[in-house]
This record gives structure tokens, sequence and C-alpha cells, in this order.
């Protein structure tokens, strides 16, 4: 992992050390990145490809690249099969999203965005890297 991931991903874990936390991220997480992939409609199996080849290269992790790859895969392939409009796609994208901040506020951990610190480097990190580094923290913990 580099320097800047590195980072991130230390700052991520002060913030998820309640494993009911951790849990709700990564079934929010697999929910939104599988919503966020198909508001591309044709190119979303193309865009899964590069998000998982972005992980690999980057976390350098492939028990965590394949395990987000299958599930991931799975997910986007059966919310295909309803044919929901893009619209809801798009709402379900925005509340799957937003939820593992609830979590926070249940579990009373502190939540690692707010309006304050918000840079685009975080937000990128936020919806791309969310999903790895809960899986990560959940590993970490046993």
């Amino acid at each position: 992992m580099n320097t800047i991931l590195k980072k991130e991903f230390i700052e991520f874990k002060t913030y998820h050390k309640n494993i009911y936390n951790i849990f709700f991220h990564i079934v929010c997480g697999f929910i939104f990145m599988s919503f966020l992939f198909l508001l591309s409609k044709n190119y979303s199996n193309i865009l899964l490809f590069a998000y998982l080849l972005l992980i690999l290269f980057t976390i350098k992790n492939l028990f965590v690249t394949i395990i987000i790859f299958i599930i991931l895969f799975i997910m986007v392939y059966f919310i295909k099969k309803n044919k929901l409009s893009q619209v809801n796609i798009f709402l379900l994208f925005l509340v799957f999203y937003f939820l593992p901040d609830l979590s926070h506020y249940l579990t009373n951990e502190p939540s690692m965005l707010n309006i304050k610190n918000i840079t685009p480097l975080s937000l990128f990190t936020n919806i791309f890297y969310l999903l790895p580094f809960s899986i990560m923290c959940l590993s970490n913990s046993y």
C-alpha cells in the first residue's frame, strides 16, 4: 500500500473499532458499490474489473480483492435482472452511501468524514476504499 493510502487506512481504523459498525459498513459498501456500477448501465462489468484492478494494485491484498470481486459480481448480476430505473439506482446508491453514518451514531463511534474535513481525496477514498478498508478492519479485529 502506498504512503497516502496507508495514512488514510490508519485514520479509517481509528474511527472503525466497533464490530457492528464495521459489519454495517461492509453490507452498505457492497450495496452502494453495486448500485454505483449499475449507474453506468452497459459498462458495469468493465468498471467492476477496473475497480478490482485499482484495489489489487493499491491495497495489494489478494484475499480482499477476490472477496470483493465475487460478491460484487453476483450482486450486480442479480440487481441487473430487476430492471430498476436509473433514478431508483441513483437514489439507492445515495441511501446506502450515507447509511454508514447512522451506524456511527448508533454505536457511538465518531464519524470520519464531516463537512469541516472533506477533501476530494477523502471523498474518493470514502467511496472507493470504504469496502476494502472495512474488510481489512474486520480481519484485523479477529
